[in-house]
């Protein structure tokens, strides 16, 4: 199953803007492919918590991991149940979660 052009992590996180990861032309079902994807997710959810953290995890501001496991959660969530399927299956979530 091919992914949309982009994967808008539906945040509503206050005034801070949605996280976007670019998931076009990926196939979910592919490890590389969803291990690429995984990949995007980490560094998008890296980036915008250094940006925005404080609006997300004000009581944990000053742990950036807090902040950033909590976007790639949220991204996670934001799939479509059968590109998440696929992208579990795949490896992604594994490689999402890795420290």
């Amino acid at each position: 199953m091919m992914l949309g052009p982009m994967l808008a992590a539906a945040l509503l996180a206050g005034d801070a803007p949605d996280m976007r990861v670019d998931a076009q032309g990926l196939h979910m079902a592919r490890p590389g492919e969803a291990l690429i994807l995984a990949g995007r997710i980490r560094v998008a959810s890296h980036e915008w918590c250094a940006a925005h953290r404080a609006v997300l995890t004000p009581d944990a501001v000053g742990d950036p991991l807090v902040c950033e496991r909590e976007m790639r959660r949220r991204a996670y969530n934001a799939l479509p149940q059968p590109h998440r399927t696929h992208f579990v299956r795949a490896g992604g979530q594994t490689a999402l979660n890795r420290p």
